[in-house]
């Protein structure tokens, strides 16, 4: 399942249902997942590109924004990247970060058992 772009008229619902999504996910799940979705979040709402869809942030950055160092972002990152919840858009080269894009369809999926924590109207809205 895919989103339409989270841009126009009811984009400000998409973005809240995707975040909604993941919250519920992570407080239905341990710790470690607690901490990966907190980190993912934290990405969206702080850099997140709706309108391109894309992420542009570099890891020191992404790791100031963390509290952690760089190894610790690049194995998250990589986790990320693993559960297909962030897709790599254009590899950062020297001078250039890499660019990411959220891939909502398989966020959605993964997180499909914790929607009904959130409320029956989410999943009208969600479920085609």
């Amino acid at each position: 399942m895919q989103l339409p772009r989270p841009v126009g008229r009811e984009a400000a619902s998409r973005k809240y249902d995707l975040l909604s999504v993941l919250m519920a996910h992570a407080l239905a799940g341990d710790k470690h997942l607690q901490r990966q979705v907190l980190r993912l979040m934290a990405l969206v709402t702080t850099r997140y590109n709706w309108q391109r869809d894309e992420l542009t942030m570099g890891q020191g950055e992404i790791a100031k924004l963390w509290s952690v160092d760089e190894r610790t972002v690049k194995r998250e990152m990589a986790r990320l990247r693993a559960s297909e919840w962030l897709v790599l858009k254009r590899q950062g080269a020297r001078g250039r970060v890499s660019v990411y894009g959220l891939n909502s369809g398989r966020i959605l999926d993964d997180t499909r058992g914790a929607w009904l924590n959130i409320c029956e109207g989410l999943v009208a809205r969600l479920d085609p």
